[in-house]
């Protein structure tokens, strides 16, 4: 009898810990920022392994996320979840909602969130620790926009289809991107099979800082006689999808502007590669130029492509006067200063 009772009270001993530890279960400590702004983190409200974007046409007026399961941000939760992150991301957005959190560990929380505005539509990644201070982000807007007319074409109707979804597994965030080219039929919503399709993902790890560090991409699958043009068009804009803060980025590009260089004829009048450059530079201007001062000029590639775009020259002056270090200032000026009027790269 007493063997009985025994394994009876450590049967529930075993339960209560299971119930209380680890698994998908809420940690309310972990998210308690959150509670103490009105919203009530449930398991509903918890992100699974696969993040799937939502099939929404860009510029349909009546695209919405009534449908999207999560909670939407009243202004006083917009304005400490959001706002804090800076202009890039509000970007005049009306509508937010919060899809769901994920603890990422060292005590960082990991919140995704849709924004549309009638005209388009993101789903952003943030980052927070204990008190709902912001840690880092990543803008994926890109990723998901389901296609893009492209006006050179001779009928005006071949589109770019693209598709992802987000993978959460461990502290690693994977972005997935599929590809391709087809002719779509705008009236009835009809697409043909693709004439070209590429996969290919970016894996990011978030750190004990909450900051988003790239750590591969790779293409998975190639269906068809790929455009590379075109390939290289979209990926420039994946490759905006990164940290903030992390300036690992920086040499992803450096690297990435070789790619670049062998694929664009010099003379081929759009390269979108330059001013994709530039809004590396403007996500943020503190970052790039503390990497270009560290390069010195050595196998700094980006430096034909920074030069192009960056024409008031005071505003970059006052953001070079902003910088730490005397020495990285004085040569940044001096660089600066040294310029002529005329873009390095000829296809500018």
């Amino acid at each position: 009898m007493k063997s009985n009772s025994f394994s009876w009270l450590f049967a529930i001993i075993i339960l209560l810990s299971t119930a209380c530890s680890g698994g998908n279960k809420v940690n309310n400590e972990q998210f308690s920022f959150l509670e103490n702004l009105g919203i009530d983190v449930t398991e509903k409200l918890l992100l699974g392994d696969t993040l799937t974007l939502p099939d929404v046409y860009c510029g349909d007026p009546n695209q919405t996320a009534s449908d999207l399961k999560g909670k939407h941000l009243n202004t006083d939760q917009y304005a400490a979840l959001v706002l804090p992150v800076g202009h890039e991301f509000p970007n005049e957005m009306s509508n937010w909602l919060l899809l769901g959190v994920r603890d990422m560990g060292s005590g960082v929380t990991l919140a995704a969130f849709y924004a549309c505005n009638g005209a388009g539509y993101s789903v952003d990644l943030m980052t927070y620790d204990k008190q709902g201070h912001v840690l880092d982000a990543i803008n994926a807007r890109e990723l998901h926009l389901l296609w893009r007319i492209n006006l050179t074409d001779i009928n005006n109707d071949s589109v770019f289809t693209l598709d992802g979804n987000i993978t959460l597994a461990g502290d690693h965030v994977t972005l997935h991107r599929t590809m391709g080219r087809c002719v779509m039929d705008f009236d009835k919503d009809l697409k043909d099979k693709p004439q070209w399709q590429q996969t290919w993902e970016q894996d990011y790890t978030v750190n004990s800082k909450g900051h988003f560090v790239l750590q591969g991409q790779r293409v998975t699958n190639e269906q068809g006689k790929v455009d590379q043009y075109a390939a290289l068009d979209f990926k420039s804009w994946d490759m905006l999808v990164c940290s903030l803060y992390d300036p690992s980025i920086m040499d992803t590009w450096n690297e990435y502007s070789e790619l670049v260089n062998s694929t664009y004829d010099p003379d081929y009048e759009y390269n979108p590669f330059p001013w994709d450059v530039v809004k590396l530079y403007r996500m943020n201007p503190q970052r790039f130029l503390g990497w270009m001062a560290a390069k010195r000029n050595v196998a700094n590639r980006l430096l034909p492509y920074f030069k192009m775009p960056v024409r008031e020259r005071p505003a970059l002056l006052k953001e070079i006067s902003r910088m730490d270090d005397a020495n990285d200032r004085q040569w940044l000026t001096n660089l600066v200063n040294s310029w002529d009027d005329k873009p390095l790269t000829k296809h500018l």
